[in-house]
């Protein structure tokens, strides 16, 4: 499905929608920001009474990230005197070393910005900018926080009832499984962690719904290209492996028929527009105010993916196998162990009891989207380990296409328990079954009231 002369289109997509980000930064960086700051300060005691990390349970998949959400309020209250240089370098105030973020968002939404100094953020989109100004131009903060939630949960019921119509109860209660593991609450009550999930599950439903004209008109590699801009666009690094993989195995359940590699292309054509979109930002950033943004995004790339030393100078000890640790550990954490570790039973005994029907192509068009969490947490060794409370929800990815994989074993089974009784009830009658037959036949005639002879 992904050829040459779609990729080409694919790259010049990217570098359309370069321009076209680029362009809706500018204008809202253009937009005032006055009502926006009293839109904040109106919320001001939530970050008061929450701090950095707050947590509404126990365990650290149940943190919320006011860290990043302060950075993102801090940066829409930011005054502006150059708009194009502004939107490309997403200037805030912050305290010396960039530490904790919501000291500094309560300083100045107390009008105090004494000891306080001006940072630029530039190796990120901030595309999410685009739709919180001007929703906080509209309304205060704490209600557009009940406004994502909102958003979050109607998105979530929307697609689990178009599961259930498009595959039945077993794939609906799976892909539950899958936004349990991401703890839906956490994602609705911090603006960082519902950009991915917004658009994933747009993309699922969208596919749901129109998957026979993404499929018939061959739309579905710029489909997925459209998802990774988008994401690159909006989201920090937050887990962007669950925008690709679970759109993957939707896509497998619409068309089963479709070859692995078609899987492979819709991956790749992801990768091109997330990779493309994000570099992007620093191609236009440089062009636009001459700042050399590309030397600090390759940095801060190093340093995710431990090229270069700056976590072993601060104190941390990484490795691969640490990060892909650390993350089963925040999944497993509290009462959500028990449902893992009676799902890894009901898994082990699915694949132990059947697996006489295990075949490669039953197995890998599953297994390209499971293992794409612990490729990205070997990628980013560095981010994953230190993050890990919230880069353990691209492990949903891993958990749906494990759970789907289950169901098609169990279904394959029953097909073929069925076509052994169809073919034993068509099977050649032996001679004694012919002669009882004949005698039987016999007797009824004689026996039949007179209306059914």
């Amino acid at each position: 499905m992904l050829n040459t002369k779609k990729f080409l289109r694919i790259v010049i997509g990217v570098a359309l929608s370069v321009l076209i980000g680029a362009g809706l930064m500018i204008f809202v960086y253009s937009l005032p920001a006055g009502r926006v700051v009293r839109s904040v300060q109106a919320g001001l005691e939530i970050y008061e009474r929450e701090g950095t990390y707050p947590a509404w349970g126990s365990g650290e998949h149940s943190k919320l990230d006011n860290f990043t959400d302060a950075i993102m309020l801090l940066e829409v209250t930011h005054p502006i005197s150059v708009t194009v240089q502004a939107a490309m370098l997403n200037p805030r105030y912050g305290l010396p070393q960039d530490e904790k973020p919501v000291d500094a968002l309560i300083k100045v939404l107390h009008g105090d910005t004494s000891g306080l100094t001006e940072i630029n953020y530039p190796r990120y989109w901030h595309g999410y900018l685009v739709i919180l100004k001007p929703m906080l131009l509209a309304t205060q903060i704490q209600h557009v926080r009940m406004l994502l939630a909102y958003t979050d949960f109607i998105l979530f019921v929307v697609a689990l009832l178009m599961l259930y119509k498009a595959f039945g109860t077993p794939h609906a209660l799976a892909f539950a499984a899958a936004v349990m593991t991401i703890n839906l609450v956490s994602v609705s009550m911090s603006f960082q962690f519902s950009s991915i999930y917004v658009v994933t599950l747009t993309a699922i439903i969208i596919m749901l719904k129109k998957n026979r004209r993404l499929l018939d008109d061959e739309l579905y590699p710029y489909f997925f290209a459209a998802i990774g801009i988008i994401v690159a666009y909006t989201d920090f690094l937050t887990y962007p492996v669950f925008s690709v993989g679970l759109p993957l195995i939707v896509f497998y359940l619409l068309n089963k028929d479709t070859p692995l590699k078609v899987m492979g292309g819709l991956l790749i054509s992801w990768g091109v527009g997330y990779a493309g979109m994000w570099s992007g930002k620093w191609i236009a950033a440089y062009a636009l105010t001459g700042q050399n943004v590309l030397a600090d995004g390759l940095h801060q790339i190093m340093v995710h993916a431990r090229v270069v030393s700056d976590h072993a100078d601060a104190g941390w000890q990484i490795s691969f196998l640490s990060a892909i640790q650390r993350n089963i550990a925040t999944l497993g954490h509290g009462p959500i162990r028990i449902f893992l570790f009676v799902g890894i039973l009901a898994l082990l005994y699915v694949l132990i009891s059947r697996r006489h029907l295990i075949t490669r192509r039953i197995v890998l068009p599953y297994l390209l989207p499971a293992v794409l969490p612990f490729v990205w947490y070997v990628m980013a060794s560095g981010h994953s380990h230190i993050h890990a409370f919230f880069t353990y929800r691209g492990l949903a990815v891993t958990i749906f296409a494990l759970a789907c994989l289950a169901i098609d074993l169990i279904r394959e089974e029953h097909v073929r328990d069925g076509c052994r009784d169809k073919q034993a009830d068509n099977r050649p009658l032996k001679e004694e079954d012919k002669q009882f037959g004949q005698v039987d036949g016999d007797f009824g005639a004689e026996d039949k009231p007179a209306d059914l002879r």
